[in-house]
C-alpha cells in the first residue's frame, strides 16, 4: 500500500463528485435496517477524513485510522474541533485502544489491499477490535470494474486548476497498477505531481471465505448505486457483515 505522498493534497479534488453527508446517512441506514446502533466507530483507511467528519457529526465517537501520514495531517485540519482519534496504522497491524461496535472501510479501500495474505490479516485485526454482535460494513470495486472498466484505458479529468492524467494496466486478472498524473496550476505555470499504486478485486467467494474466516457472518450485499442486489456489471458492492 502507497503512502500516498502527493496524493493527499489531491484526493480531495479527485473524488469531489463524492457526497459524504449522503453516504454517511447511507451507512447509518444500513445500521438501522440490521437493527444496529453504531455508537463507537472505526473508520478504516480514512484519507482525508471527509467521512469521518460527517460520522462525528452524527454524533457518534470515531476513531480513524490511515497508513499515510499526509492524509491524517489533512483530516487533522477538516476535524478540527472534534474529540477524533486519528491513527497512523497499516489495517494489517491495527492496534486500538479499544474495541468498538462498528466498522466502516469506504472508497475501495480494501482494494488497496492487493496481498491476499495481508486482506486476511487486516480483516481478522478489524473483527478483533469489533464487539460481538457489531458491524462492518464496506465497499469494494468489483471484479467487472477492474477487468472491463479500469483495465487498461486512460481517463482525462480537467478543471480551472488540475489537468489528470489517469493512466491503467490490467498486469493480472483482477489487478490494476493506476498512474496518475497530475498537472496543478500555480499562476501561470504548472507544477506535476505523479502518484502510482494498484489495487485488486476480489470475487464474492473469496471475500465471503474471508469474512468467515476473520469472524465475520455476511449479512447483505448491495449494488452501491441504487442499493439493489448485485448484477454481473456493478461496478462497486456493499458488504454488511456482523461480527459473530
Amino acid at each position: 500500500m502507497t503512502a500516498y505522498n502527493n496524493f493527499a493534497t489531491l484526493y480531495d479534488r479527485l473524488i469531489s463528485d463524492v457526497d459524504y453527508a449522503d453516504l454517511c446517512r447511507n451507512l447509518l441506514n444500513f445500521c438501522k435496517q440490521h437493527g444496529h446502533t453504531p455508537k463507537q466507530v472505526l473508520d478504516a483507511a480514512c484519507g482525508t477524513g471527509s467521512l469521518t467528519l460527517q460520522l462525528a457529526k452524527s454524533g457518534l465517537d470515531v476513531v480513524a485510522v490511515d497508513i499515510s501520514e499526509q492524509m491524517l495531517n489533512a483530516a487533522r485540519e477538516k476535524l478540527s474541533g472534534y474529540d477524533v482519534l486519528l491513527l497512523c496504522q497499516d489495517l494489517c497491524e491495527l492496534d486500538l485502544y479499544g474495541t468498538v461496535d462498528t466498522a466502516f472501510c469506504t472508497l475501495d479501500g480494501l482494494n488497496h489491499i492487493t496481498d491476499k495474505r495481508k486482506l486476511k490479516a487486516a480483516l481478522k485485526k478489524i473483527s478483533l477490535f469489533t464487539e460481538p454482535g457489531g458491524l462492518f460494513i464496506f465497499d469494494v470495486n468489483t471484479e467487472y470494474k477492474h477487468n472491463k472498466v479500469l483495465a487498461d484505458n486512460t481517463f482525462v479529468i480537467e478543471d480551472d486548476q488540475v489537468y489528470l492524467v489517469w493512466q491503467n494496466e490490467l498486469y493480472e486478472k483482477n489487478k490494476v497498477n493506476i498512474n496518475l498524473d497530475f498537472f496543478v496550476r500555480q499562476g501561470e505555470d504548472y507544477k506535476r505531481f505523479c502518484e502510482n499504486f494498484d489495487e485488486r478485486a476480489y470475487s464474492h467467494k473469496e471475500l465471503s471465505e474471508m469474512l468467515s474466516n476473520a469472524g465475520f457472518d455476511l449479512l447483505s450485499v448491495y449494488d452501491f448505486g441504487d442499493f439493489e442486489k448485485p448484477r454481473k456489471n456493478s461496478q462497486k458492492l456493499i458488504y454488511v457483515a456482523k461480527k459473530k
